[in-house]
């Protein structure tokens, strides 16, 4: 019964109502505004201190990588990681140093920079850094996809492919993002210039843009 443990009132809550003892609710299952206000502020403290961290980690990766101490550089990115574990630009630290250290861990820096380009599919950056691991594997059938599936979603990949890629076959371009997709869908049609989809601007994580 619900009277039991609101404010000692026995019976159901539509009895208390009805005995007219609505008034012995116990104010303790209302905290008071200034309660409500610090636990707000407390949480918007801790978003706060969540970011500082990440941008601290993000940081020193950086400057490591900088300097050539990739071990030490993907060691920050991974603790930047434990903050925001989904962050592009951390992913792509942590992919490029693993490519870059003593020992490459090749599969390793592909799997993080798959991601980070997934999570932000326009940026250029991120493409030059896969390619560069996907070709250090051998793998110019996966580098060449790359560049054209970053074309066709507006990333900016313009110096590796000046001229655009081939227009893909009907079944193939029904599965690209886009204006190529469309076009699969209304074959057939006279032959149009392709258009891209349109690039964004720089990532923005939290309170400033993180770049490079």
């Amino acid at each position: 019964m619900v009277g039991n443990w609101i404010g000692g009132v026995s019976g159901s809550s539509r009895l208390v109502g009805r005995r007219g003892r609505w008034w012995r609710l116990s104010w303790r299952y209302f905290p008071p505004r200034g309660a409500r206000q610090s636990t707000r502020r407390a949480s918007a403290d801790e978003k706060a201190r969540r970011f500082d961290t990440f941008r601290y980690h993000l940081g020193r990766g950086r400057r490591a990588r900088d300097a050539g101490r990739f071990e030490a550089g993907a060691n920050e990115a991974r603790r930047a990681l434990a903050v925001y574990s989904s962050e592009p630009w951390a992913l792509s630290l942590l992919g490029q140093c693993l490519h870059r250290q003593r020992e490459p861990d090749l599969d390793g820096a592909r799997l993080a920079l798959q991601r980070a380009w997934t999570l932000d599919p326009t940026n250029g950056y991120f493409v030059g850094l896969l390619l560069d691991v996907l070709r250090a594997q051998g793998d110019e059938n996966t580098a060449r996809d790359v560049l054209e599936w970053a074309w066709w979603r507006g990333a900016p990949v313009e110096r590796w492919l000046p001229d655009g890629p081939p227009m893909p076959a009907d079944a193939r371009r029904r599965s690209m993002p886009g204006p190529a997709g469309q076009r699969a869908e209304s074959e057939p049609r006279p032959p149009a210039p392709a258009t891209r989809g349109a690039g964004t601007g720089p990532l923005v994580t939290g309170r400033q843009p993180i770049s490079a």
